[in-house]
């Protein structure tokens, strides 16, 4: 179920399965969507703020996918830029966004919730992390992510603002949004 209007998100399950560390194949699609979609809400929207965002969501779900816009085009898959004849360099909102996924995946781990309350999943040929280590596994796909989404926002001063001004002259701050530390008891 989507919590936008829109068919096409920022990113795919397969790029976060692909683009980000080593995820499984056998991990279902459906709990990588919701992971998806928490981290744009959460995530990219907060940094970006509405207006932006939902440019960028109509960007991905344009109908004439030859009518391209290079400004998105480049933040969302990062580019080579210039600022005062320095050369600059990001990875793109896309690479975030997988981070951001990921390390929900991660966190949430392989529990869900049941009828007799929030189980962890096991099989045989596999032994679940211990909660230290999905919580420093955490900690650290999320701040790459912030990582690159700090990047973003540099180029979004500098691009989209200076070209578009699309949040109205206001610049958009690099972020450190709540980082959780524990995970279980």
């Amino acid at each position: 179920m989507l919590s936008n209007q829109f068919k096409e998100q920022l990113t795919t399950v397969q790029n976060v399965k692909t683009a980000t560390r080593m995820v499984s194949m056998h991990v279902d699609d459906e709990r990588i969507i919701t992971c998806i979609l928490e981290s744009q809400e959460l995530d990219i929207k907060n940094a970006l703020g509405d207006d932006l965002y939902i440019n960028l969501l109509q960007y991905v779900n344009r109908s004439n996918l030859d009518e391209k816009k290079d400004v998105y085009e480049d933040l969302l898959n990062g580019a080579i830029y210039e600022v005062d004849g320095q050369s600059r360099i990001f990875s793109g909102l896309i690479n975030a966004l997988n981070y951001f996924a990921y390390a929900r995946l991660v966190k949430y781990g392989s529990g869900s919730a049941s009828r007799i309350g929030y189980v962890n999943n096991q099989s045989e040929y596999s032994q679940l992390a211990d909660i230290k280590q999905r919580q420093e596994e955490y900690k650290d796909a999320f701040a790459v992510a912030e990582g690159f989404m700090n990047d973003c926002i540099r180029y979004i001063n500098y691009k989209i603002n200076q070209n578009n001004n699309c949040r109205n002259g206001h610049k958009i701050r690099p972020r450190r949004g709540p980082i959780i530390t524990k995970i279980g008891d």
